[in-house]
């Protein structure tokens, strides 16, 4: 425009400058009359003025021609028809004033309309340098959705944020926003304020409705509209801007405000228009109307994350009114809430329905499910197992799986059983099949049978009274066979389930009294392993079972199978086929101490011992759940537990790290690596806890396999607050562990400082041994062992418990062998070791890693270091994952060596095994630091730039296309193109856009245009 008007000839231009209010039109104007007085130009702001005289001809500059009346606007029409002098007008858009319109379809065509359209995301950065201000990304987009890019609120924003500290500046930002708007609000007519009422709940300016709500004409409507619109605080969308909503409520007064809102909610309803957004914000607002809590009831459930907000904002709604929520909405607001981590409101929902004993079962068996959710994920299965154990297998109905799965987490199998014992009363819908599923692996790593297959076989043709019945015998009739609570279980000969009477499926005999940890009261170099006739054999872990022919035939020395094996004592140990035996030692059989190079531990006839085998194929199950659960909609059923985190922790007890990867693998599709949050919204609460959950858990993954650099970027970015307590215990678990693993006593010590704050609120289940494990072994190290001493306890008497299952089970013994040694007590030593000896003779090859490792540690710090025997338990040790824990030996082993050579190999093989392992590769990869910004170049001087290449930086500003340019200053494209290239090397501008910014900067073209 500036260019135009200054070479102006003797044809008059005319220009109409359209913008909404605060778009900078006035400053506009002023800079053109500023312009025109420096070339001797009279600027007038009347008609008359313009055309009176004989004189030079003035300027006719004239603003806010909306406010014009109309003859004044068909005075301007002429003018523009009759072209008597140069005209400059500025408007606000008024589509529905004829005289407006008439005026600007004069213009068209005999000038120019120029749009102010507000500042883009993209557009406040370079604004605010023009203006010589800097601000962050972030608070520029905060700015833009504050202010909706106009520029009178931008500017507002921004002289607020930049006279402040940066980690104030977004609340420097609102106020000054808050400011801006209720000083335009300040100077608005009432019948506006009314039209913004309805903008503020985001139904849209129809003039129908305004007219039905405000009992206005339909001309008055229509001006409301354009007037509202014009403004500068609704948005191109219709609504108001968020910040404007508090200063007009004050301004219109609550009264006037919720009398609009219920005209617009009457009249939504009446015609059926009522929308799902506009509705919760009603409510929110203050609207009260038992039709508004129902219709929120409804549209909550199909809401997603926002399920929970629409839940609060019907109750809010029905206040009042005589509404209640009904028993089942409550259950429904209670699961949102605690799918969402909402705990508190959850259990205010849910736990007073349990009052009502007298109460529909699926109800209480609905409200038992959320409530004994909570308990769970906060770490304390106690009292959710108390919760199922209070409902009964009577009422328990479809959750008896979700029942089960709280009640072997607790460590009661019989309670357990008893739950799945109705399993036949209901089929397998996609509701109940994954928690089922669930119930059922978790059995199976138990050393139990599928619970659900007696239930099954026994149910049939029996009507669904006796099979309650049945199982709630189950549940009260005392077991013959099981300790009471407290007592130490009896040394035997078989490890019976705890109320049954029976040997766990694939268990081995416990070590008897008069067994040592690894064989012998010296620790002798094999473990002692039964023969046929009574005898003791040597052998090493790795050939404590001779593997059979691949024909299937019993190997040399083997008893039968089914045929009683005499134990140490000669006494016969039961179980039949369940019972896997060692063989005796053979000539094939390496010397004693010398483990079999390359051989895998315990090969039995080709395969793994059945209770190892229950337990694999168990977590294949719990990951094939973890893979539907990850990929499940957000409407399925809430359990306590997540499959993955079953999965995972169980494969990682059992020394599967990679296993416990392909758990995790399900996550890929579901889920962003790490979600780059750029907005202010973020992701939804669920999402975000999902991530906290995937993340704490692929920490762990990547510890325990052995890459503690990813596990320590994976752990950096937990945000410990959004954790519920059972994942916080995880992940203050790994890192603690991570701060033991790198040797760094300082981050111990704050890592422990920031856990144990933690201990007295959660309690013991079967997902929590690992990270006790950790801390137990950091409060030795720290000599601060009784904070976690109760959890330590606990832990022991949950495994007690359950028969010790290996699955479980092993991972924790290894914790109690290195608290022992680290504690230099080997009487402690002994009974995890011999738990794990005798879970390495049934033919367990990760109990057979540790038991060779804990028996080599213990020789090592006793002075003797056999180096093969040593190499061999390493190779073990890394073979399960546990790669730090294996250099560490080698390190120990090459510190008591005597021979330097030695020393010099072990620690070789040291750095060997770190080099050499493969960590599992993770679907959640660390986060990537955050690349640092480009720094932009600084213009350079002005005097840089030719007149020809200063001539095409003001029309490239001005938006021309090469071609244009090249129009006007009667040369080709091309030379367009090449001036352009020059002006951008000579600026150092990386792009168009930065290019448009630096000329800016510089001085070239309009700053408000």
């Amino acid at each position: 425009m500036f260019r135009e008007l200054d070479s102006a000839g003797p044809e008059p231009l005319v220009f109409l400058v359209r913008g909404r209010s605060g778009t900078g039109k006035s400053t506009l104007l002023a800079a053109i009359r500023n312009r025109l007085r420096g070339r001797g130009i009279v600027a007038c702001d009347t008609v008359s003025e313009a055309t009176g005289g004989t004189g030079p001809r003035p300027a006719l500059v004239v603003d806010d021609a909306h406010t014009l009346e109309p003859s004044e606007l068909v005075k301007l029409c002429a003018a523009v028809e009759s072209g008597c002098c140069t005209m400059v007008i500025a408007t606000r858009p008024r589509p529905h004033d004829p005289a407006l319109r008439a005026f600007t379809d004069a213009v068209s065509r005999r000038g120019r309309v120029v749009d102010l359209r507000p500042l883009g995301v993209s557009d406040i950065a370079p604004f605010a340098r023009e203006l010589g201000m800097m601000v962050p990304r972030p608070v520029a987009q905060h700015i833009h959705g504050r202010t909706a890019g106009i520029h009178g609120g931008v500017v507002a924003a921004l002289s607020a944020a930049c006279a402040t500290r940066l980690d104030s500046g977004i609340g420097a930002v609102d106020a000054a926003v808050t400011a801006w708007a209720r000083a335009l609000l300040d100077d608005t007519d009432p019948h506006l304020l009314d039209a913004f009422v309805i903008a503020a709940t985001g139904t849209g300016l129809d003039p129908a409705e305004l007219t039905e709500v405000l009992d206005i004409s339909d001309a008055v409507a229509l001006d409301l509209i354009d007037r509202a619109r014009a403004s500068a605080l609704v948005t191109d969308a219709d609504l108001l801007l968020a910040l404007a909503i508090a200063p007009l409520r004050t301004l219109v007064g609550d009264r006037r405000f919720l009398m609009v809102q219920r005209r617009l909610l009457q009249a939504r309803l009446e015609a059926g228009l009522l929308r799902d957004h506009t509705a919760l914000l009603l409510a929110e607002s203050g609207v009260r109307d038992a039709r508004l809590a129902e219709f929120l009831c409804t549209a909550a459930e199909a809401a997603g994350t926002e399920t929970v907000r629409y839940y609060a904002a019907a109750a809010a709604s029905g206040t009042g009114t005589g509404w209640r929520p009904a028993p089942a909405v409550k259950l429904r607001w209670a699961e949102a809430a605690a799918r969402l981590g909402n705990t508190d409101v959850a259990l205010r929902l849910a736990e007073p329905m349990l009052d009502r004993s007298d109460g529909p079962a699926a109800e209480l068996a609905a409200a038992v499910r959320v409530c004994a959710g909570v308990w769970t994920r906060r770490g304390l299965a106690d009292r959710a197992a108390d919760l199922y154990s209070w409902l009964g297998p009577e009422r328990i109905g479809t959750d008896w799986a979700v029942g089960a799965t709280v009640l072997y987490l607790a460590g009661d199998i019989d309670s357990a059983e008893a739950m799945s014992a109705s399993a036949a009363l209901w089929p397998p819908t996609r509701t109940t099949a994954r928690a089922s599923l669930i119930a059922t692996a978790l059995a199976r790593t138990l050393g139990l049978e599928d619970p659900t297959a007696d239930s099954t076989a026994n149910a049939k043709g029996l009507p669904p009274q006796q099979i309650s019945a049945r199982a709630t015998r189950l549940t009260t009739t005392p077991a013959p066979d099981r300790p009471q609570e407290g007592t130490p279980a009896r040394t035997t000969n078989a490890v019976s389930l705890p109320g049954t009477g029976r040997p766990r499926e694939g268990l081995p005999a416990a070590a008897t009294n008069n067994q040592t940890a690894f064989g012998n009261n010296q620790a002798p170099e094999g473990i002692s392993a039964p023969a046929t006739n009574g005898a003791p054999t040597t052998c090493q872990p790795s050939d404590g079972v001779s593997a059979a022919s691949a024909s299937g035939t019993t190997a040399p020395g083997r008893p039968p199978e089914g045929t009683p094996t005499p134990t140490t004592n000669g006494a016969p140990t039961p179980g039949g086929p369940r019972e896997r035996t060692p063989a005796p030692a053979t000539n094939n059989a390496p010397a004693p101490g010398r483990p079999w190079e390359g051989a895998p531990a315990f090969a039995i006839s080709g395969a793994y011992a059945p209770g190892r085998t229950a337990s694999l194929g168990a977590a294949s199950s719990l990951i094939q759940a973890a893979r539907a659960e990850l990929s499940a909609a957000a409407d399925t059923e809430l359990l306590p537990c997540t499959a993955v985190s079953i999965a995972t922790l169980l494969c990682l007890s059992m020394g599967e790290p990679r296993r416990a990867a392909d758990a995790l693998h399900g996550a890929a599709a579901t889920t962003t690596p790490l979600p780059v949050i750029t907005s202010d919204a973020g992701p939804g609460p669920e999402v975000a806890a999902r991530d906290q959950h995937l993340l704490v858990l692929s920490a762990w993954t990547s510890m325990l396999g052995g890459d503690e650099q990813s596990a320590a970027q994976l752990a950096g970015a937990l945000e410990l607050d959004r954790l519920c307590e059972r994942d916080r215990l995880l992940a203050h678990g790994v890192l603690v562990g991570l701060a033991r693993r790198g040797g760094d006593h300082t981050a111990l010590t704050l890592a422990w400082q920031a856990a144990h704050p933690l201990f007295d609120d959660i309690g013991v289940d079967l997902l929590a041994l690992l990270p006790i494990g950790e801390l137990w072994l950091a409060g030795i190290r720290l000599q601060d062992e009784s904070r976690v001493a109760a959890l330590v306890d606990g832990a022991v008497k949950l495994l007690h418990r359950l028969g010790n299952p290996p699955a479980w089970a092993n991972a924790f013994h290894w914790y109690a062998i290195q608290a022992a040694i680290a504690r230099e007590r080997p009487d402690e030593l002994l009974p995890h070791a011999q738990q794990l000896k005798a879970t390495a003779l049934a033919g367990d090859p990760h109990a057979a890693a540790l038991a060779d490792a804990g028996r080599t540690w213990v020789l090592t710090l006793r002075g003797s270091v056999a180096p093969d025997e040593v190499a061999a338990a390493v190779r073990r040790l890394a073979a399960i994952g546990m790669v730090w824990d294996a250099a560490r030996l080698a390190s120990e082993a090459a510190l008591a060596a005597d021979d330097s050579t030695i020393a010099t190999a072990l620690l070789k093989l040291a750095r060997t095994v770190r080099t050499e392992s493969r960590p599992p590769q993770l679907p959640i990869r660390p986060p990537e630091p955050a690349a640092e910004p480009r720094p932009e170049p600084a213009p350079r001087s002005d005097a840089m730039l030719s007149e020809r290449e200063r001539e095409v930086a003001e029309l490239v500003l001005l938006g021309l296309t090469y071609r244009e340019i090249g129009a006007r200053l009667y040369i080709s494209a091309k030379t367009v193109e090449h001036h352009v290239a020059r002006i951008r090397r000579r600026i150092g501008a990386g792009s168009r856009s930065e290019l448009l910014s630096m000329l800016r900067a510089m001085g070239h073209g309009s700053l408000l245009v």
